[in-house]
């Protein structure tokens, strides 16, 4: 499903920022980059990869 794909990329692409800005936006409980920051980071990586390439695979499919 691609709409399913696309909500997935946004999650993603969202947590991965929020997690990387965390200290920026006042999120930190600590100067640094926390487990915190990792966990999120991992899992925002984890929802990118596979939907952008379902996404792209689709586009490629379309093509032809």
């Amino acid at each position: 499903m691609l709409a399913r794909d696309w909500i997935l990329l946004v999650a993603g692409t969202l947590l991965g920022v929020v997690s990387l800005t965390a200290d920026l936006l006042g999120l930190g409980a600590f100067p640094g980059f926390g487990w915190k920051q990792v966990i999120g980071t991992a899992a925002a990586l984890g929802l990118v990869i596979p939907a952008g390439w379902r996404i792209y695979q689709n586009s490629q499919r379309n093509r032809s």
